[in-house]
């Protein structure tokens, strides 16, 4: 009786409570909507890509940043089509897809360098976080004790079940909108003077340099494999899903624009303070008291949302694999490693360039990105198939 009871109760709550050890299904799997994967799909297509990676490829490749930026973003636009075919697909989650066609074994193999993938990203994340803020806001703040406020916040997403994530999502998206639109209005109004891109790729060596040494920042959307089986969609969901990735990517891509135009001549002067609020300080912004620099902090927000959203899938993972749903004590694991990278490997900046634009981290990410959701399908296709010959075989 207490068993059926409290069957009843997670009915009500909608909480994550799991029939196996690990597997984020729910008895009420369908927790999020179509209309917050689009505003989280938009959020992804330009967090993190209009943070340090503007900053690096000018470094780079001087005034042809934004061509190269504007490439990953196409990238991860290809890798979002197999994403919301598989969301549309599949009426189980990703965890019981990989677990009908490879196996328990073979499964939580591939959800643990899945998991390893997403580690590597959240830490991205939290290091561009910490870097903005240290660098543009919070200068006096010390470092370990800003990290430790920001995984307060990601433990708590990590003990929190997806629908709650996506409600967030849904009350922020819109302001972050409408900064954006502010901060576009500005740059607009301030008449940058965009000639100063031009010629593009006048250095062929180093555009090739940038492109192959930066793919670490691709992969943006994989977070959204945790969404197969666990949303509601309607009939032109994915139209508006891809259209927000898009919309959200040209974004990113116009303030790179912004960026290379203001220092693509000399990006000997570009560095971690030269974001997108800093070259418009003597702008029209200034005149209304610096609303580019309150614009850039509330759009800042955007990030948090990601590496939120990273965080969860890296502990639905570590469920997954270990065959446990301790999701507090997960998290909290997790926080662990991520406080012991971030303030051992991470602290000086030097050390975070080098990891992200080596071979090996390049290669390994875009291999990941392009992969989990092309297999994800082709298990959703088996599982259905399966499913289809199993009613035959009973009737």
């Amino acid at each position: 009786m207490k068993s059926v009871t409290q069957q009843v109760n997670n009915t009500a709550t909608g909480s994550e409570t799991t029939k196996n050890a690990g597997v984020t299904n729910t008895r009420e799997t369908k927790q999020t909507t179509g209309k917050q994967l689009v505003a989280i799909i938009f959020i992804l297509s330009l967090a993190t890509k209009m943070f340090m990676l503007p900053v690096f490829l000018i470094q780079e490749t001087g005034r042809d940043g934004y061509i190269v930026l504007a490439l990953y973003g196409a990238f991860d636009l290809l890798t979002l089509v197999p994403i919301i075919i598989a969301v549309r697909m599949a009426d189980v989650d990703m965890f019981e897809l990989l677990s009908s066609v490879l196996g328990r074994v073979g499964a939580k193999i591939t959800v643990g360098v899945f998991w390893l993938f997403l580690f590597f990203k959240l830490n991205m994340s939290v290091s561009e976080i910490l870097t903005f803020y240290n660098t543009n806001i919070l200068t006096e703040f010390d470092t370990s004790m800003m990290l430790i406020v920001l995984l307060v916040f990601l433990a708590a997403v990590g003990t929190h079940t997806l629908r709650a994530l996506s409600r967030l999502n849904e009350i922020l998206a819109p302001v972050i909108v409408v900064c954006l639109a502010v901060l576009v209005a500005i740059v607009l109004m301030t008449r940058f003077d965009f000639a100063n891109i031009l010629p593009a790729v006048a250095d062929g060596k180093r555009f090739s340099s940038a492109l192959v040494k930066h793919p670490a920042w691709v992969g943006d959307f994989a977070p959204l494999l945790l969404f197969v089986g666990r949303t509601k969609t309607k009939k032109r969901t994915w139209c508006f899903a891809a259209g927000s990735g898009v919309i959200g990517t040209s974004v990113a891509v116009f303030f790179a624009i912004a960026m290379s135009a203001a220092f693509g001549n000399v990006p000997e002067l570009v560095d971690a303070t030269t974001n997108i609020s800093n070259i418009l300080q003597f702008s029209v912004g200034n005149v209304y008291g610096r609303i580019d620099m309150f614009s850039s902090v509330l759009w800042s927000v955007s990030v948090f949302i990601e590496a939120g959203l990273f965080f969860y899938a890296t502990a639905r993972c570590a469920s997954f694999v270990i065959g446990k749903s301790a999701h507090f004590i997960i998290s909290i694991g997790n926080c662990v490693m991520v406080y012991i990278v971030q303030i051992f490997a991470f602290t000086d900046p030097m050390y975070f360039s080098v990891t992200v634009t080596s071979y090996v981290c390049a290669i390994g990410t875009a291999a990941v990105a392009v992969i989990m959701p092309c297999l994800v399908i082709v298990c959703a296709a088996v599982y259905k198939r399966q499913k289809r010959l199993s009613k035959v075989g009973e009737n």
